[in-house]
């Protein structure tokens, strides 16, 4: 459950839990989005405006980046998907976001439910530029829930 306060939360401190075990921490996540699709309507016997009703659920990708740390496993995740394995056990995971407050407790969490790394990319390399190494993981899914 979300706890209200008068001033907001900062963006700069959450957590993230991988629930088939891989782990890794981000600097960065978007795409924890709610959106529904719209049908516009017309009996014959109506005005002539439209009417609009709730269509399908969409669900956009969550993306999350993070600097290069050396580890392989999102990398591993991922080739069990290219591999055709996207029903196997601990491949769709859920996947939870905390926000936390400055004592580092848990005030919203966002559950991203099915969770399954459809894109993968590895940083963009210059020789000029002075910047961290950046990936970025993309999720594909089937809805967020805020608790």
């Amino acid at each position: 459950m979300a706890i209200a306060r008068n001033n907001p939360y900062g963006v700069f401190n959450f957590k993230v839990e991988f629930g088939n075990g891989v782990t890794g921490a981000f600097s960065e996540i978007t795409g924890l989005d709610s959106e529904q699709g719209i049908i516009e309507y017309r009996t014959g016997d109506e005005e002539v405006a439209m009417r609009k009703l709730s269509g399908i659920r969409k669900h956009p990708n969550v993306v999350m980046k993070r600097g290069i740390v050396g580890t392989d496993g999102f990398w591993k995740w991922r080739k069990q998907v290219e591999n055709g394995q996207v029903e196997d056990a601990n491949v769709r995971t859920l996947v939870t976001v905390h926000l936390l407050n400055e004592k580092r407790e848990t005030v919203v969490t966002w559950k991203i439910k099915n969770a399954w790394p459809c894109k993968l990319s590895g940083p963009s390399l210059a020789a000029g530029k002075n910047e961290t190494a950046l990936e970025s993981l993309e999720l594909a899914h089937e809805g967020v829930d805020l608790e």
